[in-house]
Parts: structure tokens; C-alpha cells; sequence
């Protein structure tokens, strides 16, 4: 695949407005020109007129994307290229990401070319990082006579849980052939391949394995593996067998995923009586608190006191806390938060709690087991906006706004890895945008970073800069972190919908942080985020225009939908924004079956019992990003609504 499609490019406009950083008033685009030569010559190049593309080339010397011709004709030709070419090109452009890109080609070439005393030169003067090339270099070993030196680190590269890349395989084979993988070494990786859910690469693995004592253990394994209702029978497996241990560990994680209570039961008796290794333990502990915990049992305390009497995991103590608030003891959640480390304590959370618990205990403001609730509301948090708006306190957001000069960002700007990354924004070229922005950051001091995060913001380009002020560690830079693109769409769709301006746009922010053409992992598509199939059935709802899964991307469309999805979710949840909130995040049905089962709740027990740890986070960053986006809009601002508000845990008295 080619790293820059010049074809694709010559057909792009403009994707983010030009825009001037200077005092003067905006000047025409310096590079429009080049720009037009550049998708000409991306043109000549596609259609094979290498004539005209160096005509065009030669043009071209002063253009910022300059370096992507030469690599892009140079990459197209690389079967026939010769050293020089390449040292000449590594040599020139040495200092952008295209001279690592040529150098993974190039290495890739002299594999295929069988040429390794040239690849053991090349991989000398520009090192690439990776599995992939580590064997590259260590099969040229091989094919060069250093044997001994090859197989010096063939055993760490085979000993892993996941399958590795083809180019190991000659190196493999002949280290396998020589007799240096050992059984030892074959069942370490067959550990490894289970532990890491490769059961496919174990099953691979076991035909190294000679020792009868290990081959008794894996078929012990595979045996329980098929029918972990075997467990059950203490005969099962052996104590003193350090592999029966770790049997049990997985066959006991895989029958909790039928049987949680089964599972559980069996582990308390089997991490006494097998030889289980200390990590391991503590993992199916931690498992098993955190599981049930979750489940909200009715005699859970007395499970998780035999867990964990000495309150060892602080995750599973957390748990027994939420736990404790859904049976709103108060004096249970005071006991339990006193027992999770210092740092935990002092945190935004559980200091909201001891208030809570505190308060509703009866405590008065001089009271000992009272925070001081002023410290808790100078954080800008879910929790200390909860504070303040609970004790009628204001808003503190933090905020340290940055100073850079334009000339320090003019400056910036005129650098060449800008100049690159916004004219690949100007194509359209999203992701080697991105790609030279990473590379920037590599050479770029603290400082210089934030004023990155700042240009690009300039640019328009919001998500790249809230994840540079990020990467700067600028948290309370909130001109950046919190911009609001699109504000008069939101505006417009949230007002036809009957809903709250600033919660489409803080769902916006949360989603995709801006990021119009961005997709999920699950096909979540653009700025909101949503499921195909859920834009259709909005979109016949509500009447919106929709003809396919590439309107999403068209902030229009997605906002216009978007905002109508809100709208649905607040009507089926009577008006409550918590509960719509996390609808959008973890479906309607969840919510539903969710407040069937702790819906007596008060609101913000509810919110913290969230059994899902990102809905749960997620409904909490919203809310808290709407008070920021209003308190620095000097619009009145509240992160509840009145109605919602009197369903908090300090109001239930």
C-alpha cells in the first residue's frame, strides 16, 4: 500500500480553512499554485507520464510535500533502485517520516532480493524498530555466516504468546532444525499462547513438547478446557502440581463466564489447595471481586469479606463501597473508604462520598469526618461540580489560558513538518497529517508541543489539538481542550429538538472529540458517533435526509441526527439527561433493565453504580463538560436540572 495516494490527492479540495495567525489581514494562499502542480504531477505519475512528472517536479523544489514526489517516485520504482538512490533520498529527507518509510521498504526489498549483506548495511544506518525487522536483520545474520549471533535471540523471539511475523520463520526453522528449541522452552509458550487467549497457537506449540510430565499437564488442560464442570471434583487435579494450578486459574475464569457463584466457590477452595502463583491469585481475585461486586448481590460483604479480609485490592474495596451506598449504609461506606489507600481517599470521589455519608449522618461542617467542601468544589470534576451545586458554591474550572505570541506561532508554522501537515490537510490527507504531526512531536520540547496544540487549534483542527495539549500535559488549558466547532449547528439542531444546546455539543466532545470522519472499532461513524443501523431508524423518525453510512461523516447529517437521538432518549427516560446520557453511550434496553434493578436509587448512587466502568465515566464527563462549556460561555450553568437534582443522595432526608 502506498503511503500517499497522489491520485486521490489531485482530487481533494480543501479540508480545513486557511487561516491567518498574523496581525495583518488574511493573505491569499502562498501555495495554491504548487498545490495545483503537485496534484498534476500526482496525476502524470498515476498515469505513467513520467516525462511530464518530472517537468512538473522540477517546478516544485520550494513546495512543503516536495519530499512525497521523490518518495512516492523513488517507493514505485524500488524493485529497480539501487543503494545510491536510496542512501541519497535517506540522506536529503532524513529528518521527516519518509525516510523510515522508505527504510521498512527498502529492507523489505533486500529480503526479497536475498541481498543480506546489503539489508545488514542498510538496517547499520537508519534502525527500525519492530519484530518484523529485528528477523530481517537476524535471518541476513544467518544467511552471513554469524549463526551463533542469530540464534542468540531466536529463543526470546519464539517464546511468546502470539504468533510472529513470517519473516522470523527461516531463522525458526533453522534454529528448530539445529535443536535449540527445547521442551522447556515449548512449554513455556504454551502457557504463554493460553494466557494470552491463543489456544489455536498452543494447540501449535505442543508438538515440541517431550516431556511427559508437561504433556501430562497440557492434556490435563485441554481435558478440563472442553468441560470445566470437572472442576468440581476435587480429584480433578493435583496440589502439588504447579501446572494444575494454572489449569484450575483457567478453567475456573472460563465457568464463571456460565456460573458466577460456582466459579467463585470453587476458586475459594482451589487458591488454598492448589499451588497457585502469587500474580495469578491476586488476578482471579481481583476477577472475582470485581465481577460479583458488580452483580450487586445481596449477602455480597460476606463473599468479599472471605475474598479479601485485609482489603488488599483497592478496586474490590471500591466495590464493597458502591455496594454499601446502594443499601445507602452510610456507616459501612465511612468504615470502607477509610480502608483504601491514602491517594484513593484524597481523591474526587471518595471525598465526595465521606461528604455525603458524612451528611447524612448528621454531621455538622465542624465535624471531623467533614472535608472541607470548598477544596472539594475548586476541582474541576464530576464530583466537585456535584459539591457545588449541592452546597450552592460556584464553579471553579481552573483555567490557565495559555500566552503565545503569533510570532511564536508563525514561527512554529513556517517549520517544515507544519508546512508538510498542513498542506496534507489542505489535500484532505488526514492520516499522514497525523502521521507527521507524531513525528513532530518526537522533536518538539514541552513547550513547543503546547504551542502545537495551540496552531493546529488555529487551524481548525480541534481533536489534533486537544490531544496535543494532552500529550503537553496542559490539562487546564481549556481554550484548546474545549473548543466549540460547529456551534451553530448544534445550536440549530438542539433547539429544533427541544433539547439542551451544550449537552449535543459536550456529546460531541466526549465521542469523538471533533473528529468529523472518525469511525470505531464497533462502525461508530463521525462527530456523535452513531451506529448506522441507529442513523437509519432516526433519520425515517425524524425526517431527516439519509441515503448511506457516508453521510455520518457530513457534520450536517450527524448532528441533525444526533441531536433527534438525544431528543428520543430524553422522551424515553422522562426527561432525565443522566439516564439519556447513558443511553446514547450503552443502549436504551441496558439502561432500562438497569433501572428496573437499582432504579429506587438516588441519581448520583445510580451514576456511581454504573456497572460498566466506561458508561459509568462516561455519563460523568459529559455532564461535568457542560458546566465547563457554559461557565466559560458566562451562560447560567447547571450540571443538573432542578428535577434531577432533588434525586441526589444529600436531598433524600
Amino acid at each position: 500500500m502506498k503511503p500517499l495516494s497522489l491520485k486521490l490527492a489531485s482530487l481533494l479540495l480543501c479540508s480545513i480553512p486557511l487561516v491567518s495567525t498574523g496581525t495583518q489581514a488574511a493573505v491569499s494562499d502562498p501555495f495554491a499554485q504548487d498545490r495545483a502542480l503537485y496534484q498534476q504531477a500526482g496525476e502524470a505519475l498515476d498515469a505513467g507520464d513520467l516525462k511530464r512528472f518530472r517537468t512538473l517536479k522540477q517546478n516544485l523544489h520550494q513546495y512543503p510535500l516536495y519530499p512525497y514526489l521523490e518518495f512516492e517516485q523513488l517507493d514505485r520504482n524500488l524493485a529497480g533502485a539501487s543503494r545510491a538512490q536510496v542512501d541519497e533520498f535517506l540522506s536529503r529527507f532524513g529528518d521527516t517520516l519518509l525516510a523510515s518509510r522508505l527504510q521498512r521498504r527498502w529492507l523489505n526489498e533486500l529480503a526479497q532480493r536475498r541481498d543480506w549483506t546489503a539489508l545488514l548495511q542498510a538496517a547499520g544506518k537508519l534502525e527500525i524498530t519492530g519484530t518484523h525487522y529485528r528477523c530481517l536483520t537476524l535471518v541476513a545474520r544467518l544467511n552471513t555466516g554469524d549463526r551463533k549471533g542469530a540464534f542468540s535471540e531466536a529463543a526470546d523471539l519464539w517464546d511468546v504468546g502470539e504468533s510472529q511475523p513470517d519473516a522470523c520463520d527461516p531463522l525458526f526453522d533453522s534454529w528448530i532444525k539445529a535443536g535449540q528449541l527445547s521442551s522447556d522452552i515449548a512449554y513455556s509458550r504454551f502457557w504463554k499462547a493460553i494466557d494470552s487467549g491463543n489456544p489455536s497457537l498452543a494447540r501449535y506449540v505442543e508438538r515440541y513438547i517431550t516431556r511427559a510430565d508437561h504433556k501430562a499437564v497440557t492434556a490435563k488442560f485441554w481435558q478440563v478446557s472442553a468441560k470445566p464442570a470437572l472442576l468440581a471434583d476435587s480429584t480433578t487435579l493435583k496440589g502439588a502440581n504447579a501446572g494444575h494450578g494454572r489449569i484450575a486459574a483457567h478453567g475456573i475464569r472460563a465457568l464463571a463466564r456460565k456460573d458466577l457463584e460456582q466459579a467463585f466457590s470453587l476458586w475459594l477452595r482451589e487458591r488454598e489447595r492448589l499451588e497457585i502463583g502469587a500474580r495469578t491469585r491476586e488476578e482471579l481475585d481481583r476477577y472475582f471481586g470485581v465481577r460479583l461486586g458488580k452483580n450487586f448481590l445481596p449477602d455480597l460483604e460476606k463473599k468479599l469479606q472471605r475474598l479479601d479480609p485485609d482489603y488488599r485490592y483497592p478496586d474490590v474495596t471500591e466495590w464493597r463501597i458502591r455496594n454499601a451506598l446502594t443499601r445507602l449504609d452510610w456507616h459501612q461506606v465511612l468504615d470502607q473508604i477509610a480502608r483504601l489507600p491514602e491517594d484513593l481517599q484524597q481523591s474526587d470521589r471518595w471525598r465526595y462520598w465521606r461528604n455525603v455519608a458524612a451528611e447524612s449522618l448528621g454531621a455538622e461542617p465542624a465535624d471531623r469526618r467533614l472535608d472541607d467542601i470548598e477544596k472539594l468544589t475548586a476541582e474541576r470534576s464530576f464530583y466537585g461540580f456535584l459539591a457545588a451545586e449541592t452546597h450552592d458554591l460556584p464553579y471553579d474550572l481552573n483555567d490557565e489560558p495559555a500566552r503565545f505570541s503569533q510570532a511564536d506561532l508563525q514561527q512554529l508554522e513556517r517549520s517544515a513538518a507544519f508546512q508538510r501537515m498542513r498542506e496534507l490537510l489542505n489535500l484532505k490527507q488526514e492520516y499522514p497529517a497525523r502521521s507527521e504531526w507524531n513525528h513532530a512531536q518526537t522533536r518538539l520540547n514541552p513547550k513547543e508541543r503546547h504551542a502545537a496544540a495551540h496552531l493546529v487549534n488555529q487551524w481548525g483542527w480541534h481533536d489534533q489539538a486537544i490531544r496535543g495539549a494532552i500529550s503537553a500535559q496542559r490539562w487546564n488549558d481549556l481554550s484548546i481542550r474545549f473548543p466549540q466547532p460547529y456551534r451553530a449547528l448544534f445550536d440549530q439542531y438542539a433547539d429544533s429538538r427541544g433539547i439542551n444546546r451544550t449537552w449535543a455539543l459536550s456529546i460531541a466532545r466526549q465521542e469523538s472529540a471533533f473528529q468529523a470522519n472518525v469511525q470505531s472499532r464497533a462502525g461508530a461513524r463521525g462527530l456523535m458517533q452513531l451506529m448506522p443501523r441507529t442513523a437509519s431508524q432516526t433519520a425515517k423518525r425524524y425526517q431527516v435526509p439519509y441515503r448511506s453510512v457516508s453521510d455520518l461523516y457530513s457534520p450536517t447529517t450527524n448532528i441533525a441526527l444526533g441531536t433527534a437521538y438525544l431528543a428520543q432518549m430524553l422522551e424515553r427516560f422522562d426527561g432525565n439527561r443522566v439516564f439519556a446520557t447513558a443511553a446514547y453511550n450503552a443502549g436504551p434496553h441496558r439502561i432500562s433493565r438497569w433501572l428496573e434493578e437499582r432504579g429506587r436509587l438516588p441519581l448520583d448512587i445510580w451514576v456511581e453504580t454504573i456497572p460498566f466502568d466506561e458508561t459509568r465515566n462516561y455519563v460523568q464527563n459529559v455532564l461535568a463538560f457542560g458546566v465547563i462549556y457554559d461557565v466559560r460561555a458566562d451562560r447560567a450553568t447547571r450540571m443538573l436540572t432542578p428535577k434531577e437534582s432533588s434525586q441526589l443522595a444529600l436531598y433524600q432526608h
